[in-house]
């Protein structure tokens, strides 16, 4: 099953086909927030140059 112990890539097929969708679902919404937590860090750097200006 996906995800046991962390070793090495591994596929995201699970048991159910219901479960392997909702894997996926969470998977594509984690890479959505990452790269608006992306965007926030890149916004801080940004903010913090122009107030030592």
């Amino acid at each position: 099953m996906s995800g046991d112990n962390l070793h090495g890539k591994q596929p995201i097929k699970f048991y159910s086909e219901e479960i392997t969708l909702t894997k996926v679902e969470l998977l594509e919404r984690q890479l959505i927030l990452g790269k608006k937590i992306s965007n926030l860090d890149e916004k801080h750097k940004e903010w913090s140059r122009k107030l030592s200006d």
